[in-house]
């Protein structure tokens, strides 16, 4: 006797079990097993997040797009008042009756006066914040900067709308690439000013030209606005609106406004990389699928039966899982250029949405990402296990992707003002010609060359605390249930506890030795009560092995005896073969002509055998739960 359990040896198996143990040595009640099950549904969810993300930011053309910017005069979209001492006649400005002419280049400042003088004379300025319904204009104007290629210094373009033109008075309904409608003033006229005085029509009307690199130079991102004068009559109630501009005659609610796109270079690459990476998930991720459900959904019918399972958590695998880690990062890394793009539509009707979901997929891409470089951090240590006295820092992976993610995407989409303001820095890009406003010189449509910063750079505070505190609070939690664990265990009540988790004992194990426990770092649940003692000899549970990266199957002639408890035709040396998990899908469905999948070893009579050889391509195999293995 031995705690109050029989050892004994199976006659017809010749494998060790403990009376009152189920076969494959799991032990486990249908709640655990519910729950670990439900956590790798959500775990398969977690992985094929960026995947489903990536689907929708490409059904909303996220590497060439427009949209009309909703705009309206009030403090919401940053309209403020400026002059209104500015009077007309007709050669321009009534001299002495302005202070703002050292706005722009004293030239073009005339020049300005002259070809508003054009369409409005002897009118009285209205307010920039109405409050009190529609007030009456002749028109309105907007002036900004912009280059064109005759004219590399730099020149001002003003898009106007003048009530009495006859061109002016018909609205066109414009789709963007989102399907939504917005509708436009046909023929508002476009007006180029030089900083000498000179001007000319404009044919092109556009400007905010702005490049971005957040994926590098070969990805550059180019933004452009396109000036419109925009129709209000549909927006006012939607928007809320208590005041706007209409024309005295025409009685057409109008507003300047921009057409905003932008192209992304070399896309059909990014499109064609998430591709494979995303197909490479699934085909990665399908032999721990098949753990999971043992086939048709045999995993959750076998625990409502009260039959013996296979269960773990995925997430706490998946620093074993190097190649899916890799897979899932390189998926998520065109989050940063996504995020970078959204935010140009930060006044759209569905930037706030893309947005978004391209805040899911930045979060996925450094919770990975990070456990990915923990993994690698851990696998070049080797060299300091020993000086380490085999004792790692463990972290619940569940605790910290769950919460990294999710508190990642509540900072920077929790709340629309930080999409306001990446929006802001966005168009805060150096200017190349600007405006003088209120002391200072003002980004106003025409930038440098060198474009503008990517939006990871004022996030990135907000990102890294999220991580690094998600990070933290895994490691504390994993030590709380590590040292309640070890208060429940009235066999280890005298030990003392250690904030490290100690694999010393992985050593006397056949299996765990080959396959190198963790150095440093891991997600492993390794605990020596986790593995079942019999005598002096430590045996590893089949679903260790399974959050290894591993798992067997045997030939297909062994089936029908394998998964019967009481079986009377077992021979005493089954041979479970231990392949890689990846490995699980083409060794039971691939085709013999294929390359087999090669077997890491054996479990013969519960003993670990070291075999490195393909499988046999003359037999076919079944997937088996295995057993436990010293």
């Amino acid at each position: 006797m031995r705690h109050g359990k029989t050892v004994s040896r199976s006659q017809q198996s010749g494998s060790t079990v403990v009376k009152g143990e189920k076969p494959a040595c799991e032990k486990q009640t249908s709640y655990v097993a519910i729950t670990r099950i439900g956590s790798n549904l959500m775990a398969g969810a977690l992985v094929f997040l960026s995947v489903v993300t990536l689907l929708v930011l490409l059904s909303e053309s996220m590497f060439s797009r427009s949209n009309v910017l909703l705009n309206a005069q009030t403090t919401t979209y940053f309209w403020a008042p400026f002059g209104q001492n500015c009077m007309l006649e007709s050669n321009g400005f009534t001299p002495n009756s302005t202070a703002e002419s050292e706005t722009i280049a004293p030239p073009a400042w005339n020049a300005l006066g002259l070809v508003l003088s054009h369409q409005w004379s002897l009118e009285i300025a209205q307010d920039c914040l109405p409050a009190s319904g529609a007030q009456l204009v002749a028109g309105v104007a907007m002036l900004e900067t912009t280059i064109r290629p005759n004219h590399p210094e730099g020149v001002y373009l003003m898009t106007l709308y003048s009530d009495m033109s006859p061109t002016m008075q018909s609205v066109e309904n414009h789709i963007n690439t989102d399907g939504t409608v917005s509708r436009l003033i046909r023929n508002a006229k476009r007006t180029i000013i030089t900083q000498s005085g000179d001007f000319e029509e404009d044919p092109i009307g556009l400007d905010y030209i702005i490049t971005s690199q957040p994926l590098g130079s070969r990805y550059t991102v180019m933004a452009y606005c396109h000036t419109e004068i925009e129709e209000l009559s549909t927006l006012i109630t939607s928007l809320n609106l208590h005041g706007w501009s209409q024309g005295k005659h025409s009685g057409i609610p109008i507003v300047p406004g921009w057409d905003c796109g932008h192209e992304v270079e070399n896309a059909s690459e990014l499109i064609c990389l998430q591709v494979i990476a995303a197909l490479l998930t699934l085909l990665l991720l399908s032999g721990d699928l098949m753990t999971t459900y043992q086939g048709k959904l045999q995993g959750i019918k076998g625990v409502l039966k009260a039959k013996p399972v296979l269960t773990y958590a995925i997430l706490s695998g998946l620093e074993r899982r190097k190649l899916l880690l890799l897979c899932i990062v390189i998926n998520a890394f065109p989050g940063l250029l996504y995020l970078d793009v959204s935010r140009i539509y930060a006044f759209t009707d569905g930037g706030f949405k893309i947005w978004s979901l391209s805040t899911v997929m930045v979060a996925s891409l450094f919770s990975f990402g990070w456990l990915f470089v923990i993994s690698i951090i851990d696998m070049l240590s080797i060299p300091f296990r020993k000086l380490f006295r085999k004792k790692c820092l463990s972290f619940s992976a569940p605790v910290y992707m769950y919460s990294s993610i999710l508190a990642i995407f509540i900072t920077i989409a929790g709340d629309h003002a930080v999409c306001v303001e990446g929006y802001n820095v966005f168009y805060a890009a150096p200017p190349y010609l600007g405006m003088y406003f209120n002391n200072q010189t003002w980004p106003s449509g025409a930038y440098i060359a060198a474009g503008t910063t990517p939006a990871f750079f004022f996030l990135q505070r907000r990102i890294f605390s999220s991580l690094f505190i998600a990070w933290a609070v895994s490691i504390v939690l994993a030590m709380l249930s590590r040292f309640i664990s070890q208060r429940r265990l009235t066999l280890r009540r005298h030990r003392n506890f250690s904030i490290f988790l100690s694999t010393e004992w992985c050593s006397t194990n056949s299996f765990l030795s080959h396959v190198t426990p963790p150095n440093i770092f891991t997600t492993l649940p390794l605990e020596q009560s986790n593995a079942i003692k019999i005598g002096n000899r430590m045996f590893c549970k089949p679903s260790t092995m399974a959050l290894l990266g591993y798992t067997t199957v045997v030939k297909g002639s062994y089936s029908s005896t394998m998964e019967k408890k009481d079986s009377k035709s077992k021979k005493g040396h089954e041979e479970y073969s231990i392949i890689s998990i990846y490995a699980l899908i083409p060794a039971l469905y691939a085709p013999r002509w294929c390359i087999a999948p090669r077997m890491v070893g054996q479990i013969i009579t519960n003993s670990f055998r070291q075999k490195v050889e393909p499988l046999d391509k003359t037999s076919s195999y079944i997937y088996t739960r295995g057993t436990c293995v010293c």
